[in-house]
């Protein structure tokens, strides 16, 4: 399985990462200061060493070679020697343990040491160098004294190897105090961890921000938003339930009134008639139920639907089509005006046939026989509207701004219904980001209900 993640461990690693990089680099850092300081020194000491063979030369003849006790202060380390080298313009070398290159340019004479660095071979040196006046005209010497960079080296990581161990013991006691301090940070959490805990079923109240951690107040906004959206299902589910006892409430009263009334008078034409009111009953009870599961599917879903095309002209010839028979057994003229397809719109295909299903029953059902009923599809610049009207007895525009309600019916209506068809239609239709409207038929006859959807480019 894999790890969980981990606050505590992401924090290390995030910490120590760049830990052992500063240990990394302050090593380097030491390193270069070391042999920075180590050069500065050596090269004072160099120095020193080709003035002191300046003294001793001109102490000596100058054309003669170095004395040996002399010679012996520059070789006194036979690994590592110092080497020098005594020239004169005029005579050539005087005295010499390695053929050390003159400088360039030549030193003047008295003039301070220059030191620089040379290569012999496959040997780095530094080289002192200072130039004397000789005892005949137009002579000068030139006395230099070299060393390798060996010992220079050698001293910069001994230095390296004493300070590294120090500094990584600090890293590592840095660590550790961090790793305590963390722990004992996350216990900021454990305030809230319990309130949480101690909170009742159906508490979703916003959390009390005075016990979260500044860091992530972020994160406790989304809970409660989240919180908010399950109180609003919450409350959706406490109204599907009241809402199915008051709609399913009465037809089943009505069943048992029935089937109570048929056992009280077995007679046959009594009988029938119970039967007659059961199946209406029972009809509208299937219809009520079928609506408020509709209802409550389009209400649960709060996020946004997916966005799919959907072909609106097609879809609302094959409902027509399918509901022709109903129409003419009601003796309903039904018929559809509009395109065959390519009448696209960004939507959910299930409720967008859900919407159109409850529109035309709403007008199959008021419109009453000898009427007729119209859906149309039509493309416009920037819309596609889906129409289904009626020439049946409409609705007084004062009562336009209240369809759509939950159970609510326009006074006057002889039909029976729930008033829960042009509830989904609204809510389809604001979840699709649609606009209906309504409005009356031709010649001021019956009802116009129209879904003006935003249209997508029609393919080429």
């Amino acid at each position: 399985m894999r790890r969980p993640p981990s606050l505590r461990r992401r924090l290390l690693a995030f910490l120590a990462a760049p830990m052992v990089l500063a240990w990394l680099a302050t090593g380097a850092l030491v390193y270069l200061l070391a042999l920075h300081y180590a050069n500065t020194n050596y090269d004072r000491a160099l120095t020193d060493l080709v003035r002191a063979l300046e003294r001793v030369m001109k102490s000596e003849a100058r054309y003669q070679a170095l004395n040996p006790q002399a010679r012996i202060l520059f070789e006194v380390d036979s690994e590592d020697p110092n080497y020098f080298n005594v020239h004169s313009v005029r005579h050539g070398t005087l005295a010499s343990n390695l053929d050390l290159p003159l400088p360039d340019p030549l030193p003047k004479p008295g003039a301070k040491p220059r030191v620089h660095s040379i290569t012999m071979g496959e040997r780095s040196l530094r080289m002192a160098s200072v130039a004397v006046a000789g005892d005949e005209p137009d002579d000068l010497i030139v006395i230099s004294v070299a060393q390798t960079l060996r010992e220079r080296h050698a001293l910069a990581r001994e230095i390296l190897v004493g300070v590294l161990p120090i500094v990584l013991g600090l890293i590592t006691l840095v660590l550790i105090l961090v790793w305590f301090g963390v722990r004992r940070g996350l216990h900021l959490f454990d305030p809230l961890t319990l309130h949480l805990a101690g909170r009742r079923t159906r508490d979703l109240s916003p959390l009390d921000q005075s016990i979260v951690p500044v860091e992530i107040r972020p994160l406790s906004h989304t809970v409660d938003l989240l919180f908010a959206r399950l109180r609003g299902l919450l409350e959706l589910q406490d109204r599907f339930i009241a809402d199915a006892a008051h709609q399913l409430r009465t037809p089943l009263a009505g069943l048992r009134l029935q089937a109570e009334r048929a056992l009280a008078d077995p007679s046959p034409d009594s009988v029938r008639e119970a039967l007659i009111h059961v199946e209406r009953l029972s009809a509208g009870a299937g219809r009520a139920a079928g609506q408020l599961l509709a209802l409550a599917r389009t209400q649960s879903n709060v996020d946004d639907p997916p966005l799919a095309p959907v072909d609106l002209a097609r879809l609302a010839r094959e409902h027509v089509a399918e509901s022709v028979p109903r129409a003419l057994a009601a003796n309903i003229d039904l018929g559809y005006a509009g395109p065959n397809a390519d009448a696209l719109v960004a939507g959910d295909a299930v409720m967008l046939r859900e919407a159109l299903v409850n529109l035309v029953d709403n007008a199959l059902n008021y419109v009453g026989a000898e009427g007729s009923v119209t859906v149309e599809v039509a493309r416009e610049l920037r819309t596609v509207s889906l129409t289904v009207e009626d020439d049946g007895p409409g609705v007084g525009e004062e009562w336009w701004p209240r369809l759509g309600e939950r159970f609510f019916r326009a006074p006057g209506t002889a039909r029976e219904g729930s008033g829960l068809g042009l509830a989904i239609v609204r809510r389809i239709a604001e979840r699709h980001r649609a606009a209906l409207v309504f409005a009356h038929g031709h010649d001021g006859k019956g009802l116009r209900a129209t879904l003006r959807f935003p249209a997508l480019d029609q393919p080429a």
